[in-house]
């Protein structure tokens, strides 16, 4: 199943948003304001071609569904996500590595735009759950979880650039 995620940045060029978008400066400051457990880098790494890849292993604190504890206790709830940004095509790929190996697959398109007010950023995010009777519950569940903390992602930016944070 696939989940549009849209958000918008005011007052800002693309070069400076992704700048600062994938910045470990930013990326630290999201672990307080998007409620992370954890966030530690594996890889980081500047291709020959231009592009950037990312390795990091990012531990949520969510509040399970009854329906769902169940299936996951003993597991970490956390994930090693692989992201590949292309900063000349504005769009990056990221695919999700759970502990649940094939029976949640994960993994997003992000694309960004300027326009004269600000950058739209647009995330396709892709979901699948191969559980049977409860799947579809799943895919909601972290489609909706994703959603509302990229509301706060959103947020944090957008106050991340206001204040010039990364000029100083």
């Amino acid at each position: 199943m696939t989940h549009d995620i849209n958000m918008f940045t005011r007052g800002v060029r693309y070069e400076r948003l992704s700048r600062v978008y994938y910045s470990e400066m930013f990326q630290d400051a999201l672990v307080h304001a998007i409620n992370l457990k954890e966030r530690t880098v594996r890889a980081r790494q500047a291709l020959p071609d231009g592009r950037q890849r990312f390795v990091v292993y990012i531990a949520p604190r969510v509040e399970l569904p009854s329906m769902f504890a169940s299936l996951a206790h003993g597991y970490a709830i956390g994930y090693e996500e692989t992201t590949l940004f292309d900063p000349e095509a504005r769009r990056a790929e990221s695919v999700v590595k759970t502990p649940g190996g094939d029976l949640l697959s994960v993994s997003a398109e992000t694309l960004f735009s300027e326009t004269a007010a600000g950058v739209h950023t647009e995330i396709k995010l892709r979901v699948h759950a191969k559980i049977l009777g409860i799947g579809g519950a799943i895919e909601k569940f972290v489609a909706n979880e994703t959603r509302k903390r990229y509301v706060l992602v959103e947020r944090a930016l957008q106050q991340y650039l206001d204040e010039g944070r990364d000029l100083a």
